[in-house]
């Protein structure tokens, strides 16, 4: 009876065993077989749609952010911070590796920390250190009684396409940190001048305008048609260059100009953006061939941008204690001393400027803060046509690491003038 017993409870220890490792493996088909939805993204993380649809809520005029730009500044200050401002900051852009973008001659990011001279020696080496190695931050003194040395690099380093972000400096001022970005490409496929015309653009008040309207036919050129439920687009490639800045078509390294057109209201459609919603799209890419090619009607524009409520924007988005005189905790930076009861971030600045038209793009970002101390779908036209007659949104982004350069809406683009290009040198 005991040995009966024994062979019983073997065999049930058996099929739990079985039925165990059957879930287990099919478990493990399940995680291996689900779609990743990262894996064609033109975002990098969910930072960068929190922080679109939040830009966007204020907005129904002409913008441009950069999230990369953004993205370094905020964690050039993460760094210095420590205890519950650390992990807001954290909470909002995450933990991950930022990649590089460099092509030579065509893009340009820089970053800078500039330092009131009084207060040199209470930074921590530890800091200096970070901004120097992990970052290439260049490290300015000085006893900023006026803004020259911030403005003249911030217009240095976007090629002038920013003259200055600062009328004046603070009294409380005591160290600032900056992320310039600034690209200047040219089409892969340029627009002819001579197809530049007058057309008709309808606003999102349905109000229409006139505009001055580029026009291509992308054919071999390895221009991609996106076409899904919601939203029709084009990739536009930049050319390529290697990293001597010498054009190279075959290993250089590119830029993306991505096109979307919404088939509603452009608010309601970024409303709706998550990764899965862009990832959708991309996986409706179609590169021209001999078996179609794309027609497109793009409006030239030029625009400047200040993100004004940039401070109520990150705190909007869950960084708080940050800009709080009391409560924010930059002790990575300096401890509190006989000069400084505390530091926190006074100012927050976003600039950014573009210039699209027939050659090619030029656009700069800036994105500074300012510490202050506290003292008290499936083709089947063989033909398409796509014309960018109301509002769009835009993205500049790196072909290869998906980084989000730039990302903008055109509500109004430049009005109709006469002129046949805006390009010539």
């Amino acid at each position: 009876m005991k040995k009966k017993n024994i062979i019983i409870l073997s065999i049930l220890l058996t099929i739990i065993l079985v039925f165990t490792g059957v879930i287990i493996i099919n478990n493990t088909k399940t995680k291996h077989t689900e779609p990743n939805d990262n894996e064609y993204g033109y975002v990098s993380d969910e930072f960068n749609l929190n922080l679109i649809k939040t830009v966007n809520k204020s907005n129904n005029t002409n913008y441009l952010i950069s999230p990369y730009s953004i993205e370094i500044a905020l964690n050039m200050l993460k760094n210095g911070a420590k205890d519950k401002t650390y992990d807001e900051i954290l909470n909002v852009i995450g933990e991950r590796n930022i990649n590089d973008v460099t092509i030579k001659d065509r893009i340009s990011v820089a970053n800078a920390a500039f330092i009131k001279s009084e207060y040199q020696k209470y930074i921590k080496e530890s800091y200096y250190n970070t901004l120097k190695d992990r970052y290439q931050s260049e490290i300015l003194y000085d006893e900023f009684k006026t803004p020259k040395i911030i403005n003249d690099w911030v217009n240095t380093k976007t090629n002038g396409m920013i003259k200055e972000i600062l009328n004046d400096v603070n009294e409380d001022f005591v160290l600032g940190l900056a992320n310039a970005l600034a690209i200047d490409v040219e089409w892969d496929n340029p627009f002819e001048c001579n197809k530049t015309s007058s057309a008709k653009f309808t606003k999102i008040d349905n109000k229409a305008m006139q505009v001055e309207m580029m026009h291509n036919t992308f054919k071999y050129s390895g221009a991609k048609y996106l076409k899904s439920a919601t939203a029709t687009g084009i990739i536009i490639p930049y050319k390529k260059y290697a990293s001597n800045g010498k054009e190279d078509y075959d290993n250089g390294e590119n830029l993306e100009f991505v096109a979307i057109l919404p088939n509603d209201n452009v608010n309601d459609y970024i409303d709706s953006l998550n990764n899965k919603v862009l990832n959708e799209l991309y996986r409706t890419a179609k590169e021209v061939n001999d078996e179609f090619e794309i027609k497109v009607s793009l409006p030239r524009f030029r625009y400047d941008y200040e993100l004004s409520d940039f401070k109520e924007v990150l705190k909007k988005i869950g960084i708080i204690q940050a800009f709080d005189p009391n409560n924010a905790n930059f002790s990575n930076i300096m401890d509190k001393n006989s000069v400084i009861d505390n530091l926190y971030v006074g100012e927050a600045i976003h600039k950014t400027h573009i210039d699209l038209n027939e050659k090619g793009t030029k656009a700069a970002a800036i994105t500074y803060f300012g510490m202050f101390k506290n003292t008290s779908i499936i083709i089947e036209k063989e033909n398409i046509e796509i014309e960018f007659n109301r509002p769009f949104i835009y993205i500049i982004k790196d072909s290869k690491t998906n980084e989000m350069l730039f990302f903008g809406v055109v509500y109004e683009p430049n009005k109709w003038n006469g002129s046949t290009c805006s390009n010539e040198e």
